[in-house]
């Protein structure tokens, strides 16, 4: 069975791109295919980002932080290369924009809010806006994995505390760019400090706390 083409995400929000010609998607609304309706599977901001290194062979289907390392080992880049610097500034960029597409920006969207309580599995699901904020405030997750699942399908890994997704983040490299100008409201609600994060401590009940503090990501 054949496949529609995808859409240029740059052409889609601009009708214009960069690459003209040359891009590897398509320029256009929606196509046809030969064994059913009209479909459009529109090019994300990930595609975006990697289809500008148009000679490494981006797995869509993989994790997209262990694509940008394979690229950067392809491509030879160490830590310090100029090359390397400018496009982990344009993938974090990208990480982003998908996140803003997948679940949203507006924080008073009760269904948005509704739709991340349910890829955190929280239950049951809030009915109201403040329940939900407080819920997923109170959930410990990695932001990158919360991207991925959409296209893997792998549940996301939730945490008993910020020291735990710490720790995760750093073995696994899925760091999120903790300040982004791309950054949208239900973002905000769930980046943490990965490089510092809160210790636990015991409560007199026996239950393990955390101290107060801003959460955010690296």
């Amino acid at each position: 069975m054949s496949s529609s083409p995808r859409v240029c995400y740059s052409y889609l929000q601009t009708a214009s791109c960069r690459f003209g010609s040359q891009c590897r998607f398509a320029h256009g609304e929606g196509f046809k295919t030969t064994n059913g309706p009209s479909q459009t599977h529109t090019q994300t901001p990930l595609d975006d980002f990697f289809a500008t290194y148009p000679a490494f062979d981006y797995n869509s289907s993989a994790s997209a932080s262990l694509e940008f390392y394979r690229m950067c080992d392809q491509f030879r880049w160490d830590e310090e290369d100029k090359e390397r610097e400018q496009a982990h500034c344009d993938f974090k960029d990208a990480l982003v924009q998908q996140f803003n597409e997948i679940y949203g920006t507006d924080v008073n969207n009760l269904t948005s809010w509704r739709n991340l309580c349910q890829i955190v599995r929280i239950s049951p699901i809030p009915d109201t806006l403040e329940s939900c904020r407080e819920a997923v405030k109170a959930t410990h997750v990695n932001i990158v994995d919360l991207i991925h699942t959409k296209v893997t399908g792998k549940p996301v890994t939730i945490f008993v505390s910020e020291v735990k997704l710490s720790k995760y983040t750093k073995d696994a490299g899925k760091f999120f760019p903790r300040d982004n100008a791309y950054a949208g409201g239900l973002l905000r609600y769930l980046l943490r400090r990965i490089m510092n994060p809160r210790q636990e401590r015991m409560s007199k009940s026996g239950q393990r706390t955390q101290a107060r503090g801003r959460r955010r990501h690296p």
